[in-house]
């Protein structure tokens, strides 16, 4: 007989794994040995608990550099090498943590939102789950480049059929799985498990907000990348392919790049006024073609109610917009 050692990996969670080690295996090289009661075979003597951190940052988004960039100084002062002479450091730290005051409001936000849709869902609620859906995502929207710099939640909560083998995918969950449900197949019946995993999703990525550090450079940048999503992707009507309420995740990226520029309103002002002025005209333009589609409620019409020439309109301005904000990270020196 001969011993090899083994290794198993168990799945247990988002971002979680138990690597099992396993040794000896004793492998039996006679097919009468298995008469034999003699051999005590001893599968796991040693075993070994190693855990991936489910808050652990991935790419960090369009940019991939999430998760380098910027160190701690002195009192929790943020410093950067290349920052404007004209902005001081702890300027730059005081819209770094109301950024991260922000995100942590809207994912409490999304929580509240996605639980009450996910209720819905679980209740049978074909009709209120529909009508929940657009405003279900707001949350995730605004911040997403931060929430999908956590590559394990972004799988599990947002990404899209085309990621996956097919629409069986034990692997595709989340909000698509859920609204693929609703809106292709008008029924809830056998999504309900989507729908509690994805509150427990939820919950945990809550838990990695709460400890995350933002840097400088992750912010800025996310404005600019905010914009990108939704000029070079989501303008295709790929995001919401099903529920058609694309013009909801348009707003809410807009809604999240507006809140970073704001926070970063004092400090370019200093440095190049221009560009600022540029920025807000560009966010008006957007908005005024969002605002064309919106309905009283506060909600939208469906995403094929866009004619080809304001697609067309649309595109060019979210590009322009997206190219002026990508200046921001030089100006201000992240």
């Amino acid at each position: 007989m001969s011993v090899m050692n083994t290794k198993t990996k168990i799945w247990i969670g988002v971002g979680t794994y138990l690597i099992a080690s396993a040794s000896p295996v004793v492998e039996l090289s006679s097919p009468h040995s298995l008469e034999s009661p003699a051999v005590s075979v001893n599968l796991i003597s040693s075993a070994s608990a190693q855990t991936l951190d489910p808050c652990r940052k991935g790419l960090g988004g369009e940019g991939g550099e999430g998760g380098e960039g910027g160190e701690g100084g002195e009192d929790g002062i943020i410093l950067t090498p290349n920052l404007n002479p004209a902005i001081q450091p702890a300027e730059l730290e005081e819209a770094v943590s109301a950024y991260k005051a922000y995100v942590v409001q809207e994912v409490d936000r999304l929580l509240v939102d996605a639980k009450v849709f996910t209720d819905r869902v679980i209740a049978g609620d074909t009709a209120g789950a529909k009508s929940l859906y657009g405003s279900s995502r707001l949350g995730w929207e605004r911040i997403e480049p931060i929430a999908e710099s956590f590559d394990a939640f972004d799988r599990a909560i947002d990404l899209r059929v085309d990621e996956f083998t097919g629409e069986e995918d034990p692997e595709f969950t989340g909000f698509h799985r859920i609204e693929m449900g609703l809106f292709k197949y008008n029924t809830t019946q056998g999504y309900e498990p989507f729908a509690q995993k994805l509150m427990e999703d939820l919950t945990a990525l809550e838990t990695c907000v709460a400890s995350l550090e933002i840097e400088p450079r992750d912010m800025v940048r996310g404005a600019s990348e905010l914009i990108e999503e939704v000029a070079q992707g989501k303008i295709t009507g790929e995001e919401d392919r099903y529920s058609r309420m694309d013009f909801w995740s348009f707003k809410a990226n807009v809604e999240g790049s507006e809140k970073i520029v704001e926070l970063v309103r004092p400090l370019v002002m200093r440095v190049n006024p221009a560009l600022l002025q540029q920025i807000d005209t560009d966010f008006a333009a957007v908005n005024q073609m969002l605002e064309k589609y919106s309905l009283p409620d506060g909600g939208f019409m469906t995403y094929d109610k866009l004619t080809l020439r304001d697609k067309q309109i649309l595109q060019a301005d979210l590009a322009r917009l997206a190219e002026n904000l990508a200046q921001l990270r030089g100006v201000i020196g992240v």
